[in-house]
């Protein structure tokens, strides 16, 4: 996100700086594998857990200080850390932008708008909007995550995604600070949208409309259900390694390449789903690498086929 680390984040006068802002909210060397889905990562030379845009404009104004890069996590669901990590520091939303509240406007019988914090998880958001008797979520059943990475994803399922509900939204953007959005100034995509960036999202404004709360549970219930038998979710991943390209399914092709099984190190091409990639024995973050490259290779020389992945890679390589 920023000028290439030039001082070392390490040194007596960043470990005091920050301890001093964030205290117990600040880790030095920290081994990021704790906080991402797919338990493997290396250290961020600096991880802070901010709780308003206030602490964000200090982490902006300090990083162009002493010339660090800036990188954004949420809760690592859709992630993959290289085990060299990360340098500068590493922003944590974990617990930062977490409310979640209705929004005053002139009634309408079938809308309601909701207010919800970029740092709110997405199952959390479900279960509330649940207890209020709100529809139009449900297409997120079993999608773990922050909205934040909801939106930057424009994540989703075949029943529906972020962008099908945005009204408005709220971003942090590092060089300028916070700027409001209103939804005829996003494109949604699929897995994508153009408004981000590099920014990071504090809050969202989304429409939903009035339910029933025991036919919600149902839906929710019946589509967490169909997930867990098409999907394999005792190890841990990242959900889906590849986007589908256009006409295709990533999984299929994968399938059909004869890949489903295949081990390397810790790491598997699951056997159930063939566009996950399992963290299966104690991977190593270079395990899963190499699975996505062989992955990569094989479908482009069998069909034709280039396939971008869809977990985010992030951290130093030490094999450019």
């Amino acid at each position: 996100m920023y000028i290439s680390s030039s001082s070392n984040p390490t040194e007596s006068r960043p470990i005091a700086l920050f301890t001093e802002k964030f205290g117990d909210r600040v880790r030095f060397r920290e081994p990021l594998a704790p906080y991402l889905a797919y338990r493997v990562g290396g250290p961020a030379d600096i991880l802070v857990f901010p709780q308003n845009e206030e602490e964000l404009l200090w982490l902006s104004t300090t990083a162009k200080q002493l010339c660090l890069t800036l990188t954004v996590i949420g809760v690592g669901t859709n992630l993959l850390v290289r085990d060299e990590g990360i340098r500068g520091i590493t922003i944590s939303l974990a617990r930062a932008f977490q409310d979640i509240s209705l929004v005053e406007r002139p009634a309408q019988q079938d809308e309601v708008w909701i207010k919800v914090g970029g740092g709110v998880e997405k199952p959390r958001l479900l279960e509330w909007t649940i207890s209020q008797g709100l529809k139009g979520l449900e297409f997120s059943a079993g999608v773990p995550g922050t909205i934040g990475g909801g939106i930057y994803m424009n994540a989703g399922t075949k029943y529906g995604c972020y962008g099908d509900i945005l009204k408005e939204l709220r971003l942090f953007d590092f060089e300028g600070g916070p700027r409001q959005l209103a939804r005829h100034e996003v494109h949604f995509g699929y897995r994508e949208q153009n408004a981000v960036g590099n920014a990071l999202v504090t809050s969202a404004v989304f429409e939903l409309s009035p339910g029933d709360s025991a036919a919600q549970r149902a839906e929710v219930d019946r589509i967490i259900a169909e997930r867990a038998a098409k999907q394999p979710l005792d190890f841990p991943s990242c959900g889906s390694t590849f986007k589908n390209p256009e006409g295709h399914s990533a999984g299929r092709l994968i399938e059909k390449a004869g890949l489903k099984g295949l081990t390397v190190g810790g790491a598997q091409i699951s056997d159930k789903h063939a566009n996950f990639i399992l963290n299966k024995e104690n991977a190593s973050a270079q395990d899963i690498l190499k699975l996505i490259e062989i992955i990569r290779e094989k479908v482009r020389e069998t069909f034709a086929v280039s396939l971008e992945t869809e977990v985010i890679i992030l951290g130093e390589d030490s094999n450019p």
